[in-house]
C-alpha cells in the first residue's frame, strides 16, 4: 500500500515509516514547513515521497491523501510556539481538513489510524490548579478505554480528544475505517538518558526545579513542597518519588517500538475499525526501579513525597484480545537500548535527539 504519514519524521513517524517500509509498503511523509531538525531524517530510505505542507491549508491536506491507501495521522500541536486557538486549528481543524479530504480524494481508503492520547482520561476537576500544571493521576484499578474523562485539560489534552470525536464520527457517519490509539506516554529509548548516561526520569534535580519557586496555600501541599527544598544539596542524586499516601509512583509508559507494534496491527487486523485502543507498554515502579539504579549506577537517592498524585496502568486487555497485541519492551529492554545507542550501537530506532539537516521549503 501506499501510506500517508502526517508528522513522518517525528520519533514515532520515523520508526513506523521504517517499519512499514520492511512489510512492502510506500510512504508519503508530510512535514510541517518549519521543521528543521528532521526535516530529511527518512532521506536514506527508499520508497518515501517527503511533501510540504500545513494540515490547517485545506489544499495541501489534499494533495496529501490523493492517491493514498491508508493514514496515519499522528501529526499535532505540542508544546511548540502555539497558542490555544491555534492548537485547536491544527489538532481539529486540520483532522477534519484530513477526513473530509479523504472524503472526496480516496473514497476506498483502507484505514485511517489516528494517534490520541492517553490523556483524554485525566480528571480536569481533580487537577491542583495552583501548582505548575499536575493534573491528579491517581487511580486504584487498571484504566480502561471506557473511563474517559468528563472534562479535558487546554490546549493539548482537549484538542486531541476533539481530534478522535472527529475521526470515530466520520466512521459511523461517513463510513471512514478508522481506529484510535491513545498512547501513553512514549519513550524512545535515544532521549531516555541525559548527558551523562542516567534515566532522566527518576532525577532528583528536575523535580528540585519544578518546585524550588512554588508555593501552595494547602498546608499539606507546602510541606511536602518544602521537604523537597530541603532534600537538594546541589549534587544530583536520584529521587524515589512517592504520592501523598506514600506509595511510590507507579506509571505505564511505552517504548517507541511498541506504538508501532500497535500501529501496525491497527492497519493489518480488520478487528480495528471502528475502535479505539489504549496501547502502552512498560510499568515503572518508583519502589522497585530506584533502588536499582542507585545500586548500578553506584549514586545515592532520597525519597519525597510530590504532591500531584501520579499512580496507574492500563487495562490493555481489549487490544490484546481483538488486535494481538503484546508489548515487548520493559524498563530493562529499555535501558539496555538507551545504553547501546549511547555507546554508538545499531538498534534498529530511529533516534530523536539528532538533526538531520536544513528545513525543506515548498515546490
Amino acid at each position: 500500500m501506499n501510506i500517508l504519514i502526517t508528522g513522518g519524521t517525528g520519533r514515532i513517524g520515523a520508526n513506523l515509516a521504517k517499519q512499514l517500509l520492511a512489510k512492502g509498503h510506500t510512504i508519503r511523509s508530510f512535514i510541517y514547513p518549519g521543521d528543521a531538525s528532521r526535516a530529511h531524517k527518512l532521506d536514506g530510505y527508499g520508497g518515501v515521497e517527503t511533501v510540504v505542507g500545513d494540515l490547517r491549508n485545506f489544499a495541501d491536506v489534499k494533495a496529501a491523501v490523493r492517491g493514498v491507501d491508508a493514514i496515519y495521522h499522528l501529526a499535532a500541536a505540542f508544546g511548540g510556539p502555539f497558542d490555544n486557538r491555534q492548537y485547536l486549528e491544527i489538532n481539529g481543524m486540520g483532522t477534519i481538513n484530513l477526513l473530509e479530504a479523504v472524503r472526496s480524494e480516496c473514497p476506498q481508503l483502507h484505514r485511517f489510524v489516528y494517534a490520541c492520547t492517553e490523556a483524554i482520561y485525566w480528571r480536569l476537576e481533580e487537577r491542583i490548579p495552583h501548582l505548575q500544571g499536575k493534573e491528579s493521576r491517581y487511580f486504584e484499578e487498571p484504566i480502561s478505554e471506557a473511563m474517559v474523562a468528563r472534562y479535558h485539560q487546554m490546549p493539548y489534552f482537549l484538542t486531541k480528544w476533539v481530534g478522535e470525536e472527529l475521526v470515530m464520527a466520520y466512521h459511523y457517519q461517513y463510513g471512514v475505517p478508522a481506529t484510535s490509539f491513545r498512547f501513553s506516554t512514549v519513550i524512545e529509548p535515544g532521549a531516555f538518558l541525559n548527558e551523562a548516561g542516567l534515566p532522566k526520569l527518576f532525577l532528583f534535580s528536575p523535580v528540585y526545579e519544578l518546585y524550588r519557586a512554588q508555593s501552595s496555600a494547602n498546608p499539606a501541599e507546602q510541606a511536602m513542597i518544602d521537604a523537597i527544598k530541603a532534600l537538594w544539596t546541589g549534587e544530583e542524586r536520584f529521587l524515589l518519588s512517592r504520592n501523598p499516601n506514600g506509595r511510590p509512583h507507579r506509571q505505564q509508559f511505552c517504548d517507541v517500538r511498541d506504538i508501532v507494534q500497535g500501529l501496525v496491527l491497527g492497519l493489518e487486523r480488520e478487528e480495528a475499525s471502528g475502535q479505539e485502543f489504549t496501547l502502552a507498554g512498560a510499568v515503572f515502579d518508583w519502589g522497585e526501579i530506584v533502588p536499582y539504579l542507585a545500586e548500578r549506577y553506584g549514586l545515592a537517592y532520597v525519597e519525597a513525597r510530590i504532591p500531584p498524585p501520579n499512580y496507574f496502568e492500563f487495562d490493555l486487555s481489549k487490544i490484546k484480545r481483538l488486535l494481538g497485541y503484546q508489548p515487548q519492551h520493559d524498563f530493562a529492554s529499555i535501558l539496555a537500548t538507551a545504553e547501546a545507542i549511547r555507546r554508538g550501537e545499531e538498534t534498529g530506532v530511529i533516534p530523536t535527539g539528532i538533526r538531520f539537516g536544513p528545513a525543506l521549503v515548498r515546490a
